[in-house]
């Protein structure tokens, strides 16, 4: 396996602190558990079952939920080093989201049944990376919970410059995918994003926010 893959791996929150002998237990000799996916091509389809998860080694992907009636919704971006998919190979469900790369992506492919054969250590840290998942899926519901477009886009900047600890805060997210995450429409997003900046509530610069200095300290 490449290097650079090999240092991603052991900067994952599932596999930090380990050693190049303890990782290669979990992985195959001939390299087959790692796949490439073209540009808006689907790692996982919705609907699907997988015995598998993900461990994003390059590349940009999203969680999206396709509606019903039309549209999706974005449940969260990926980056290289981060995990999707276990809750669904752990419990065996299908799918109740799909994920698409954004640019070329190349995936390692690892069996969580393996993992807790094998290893108590891994098995905690798995349960706590689906713990914290969680916790994040509770603060995205908590910003779309306003009916508001406003209120929706000021909880999710407040949420940013919390973390961050910044009133400068930078989002992952095109217009788009922002529209597609706070789940509104892209014009009205812009209209609004228009509005605030003219009443001098936010900066705009790309993807960059300016807010007044008090979000980052949450009050």
């Amino acid at each position: 396996m490449d290097n650079k893959y090999i240092k991603i791996i052991k900067g994952t929150p599932l596999f930090q602190g380990m050693s190049d002998e303890e990782i290669a237990q979990f992985l195959r000799p001939d390299g087959s558990g790692i796949k490439s996916f073209r540009k808006e091509s689907y790692i996982f389809h919705a609907g699907d079952k997988t015995a598998y998860f993900g461990i994003l080694l390059e590349g940009k992907a999203l969680i999206e939920r396709d509606e019903l009636w039309g549209g999706r919704s974005i449940i969260a971006p990926l980056e290289a080093g981060q995990l999707f998919g276990e809750v669904y190979a752990c419990t065996g469900e299908p799918l109740g989201v799909s994920v698409c790369a954004k640019e070329q992506c190349t995936v390692l492919f690892l069996s969580p049944e393996s993992i807790i054969k094998e290893s108590s250590t891994l098995t905690a840290r798995l349960l706590k990376i689906t713990a914290m998942k969680n916790l994040r899926l509770n603060e995205k519901i908590q910003v779309i919970t306003p009916r508001t477009i406003r209120g929706r886009v000021m909880a999710y900047l407040s949420s940013l410059a919390k973390k961050s600890g910044s009133h400068i805060v930078t989002t992952n997210f095109d217009r788009q995918q922002l529209a597609d995450f706070l789940c509104v429409d892209r014009s009205a997003l812009s209209t609004e994003l228009g509005k605030m900046h003219r009443e001098g509530l936010i900066d705009l610069n790309g993807r960059e926010f300016i807010l007044p200095e008090n979000c980052s300290r949450g009050t």
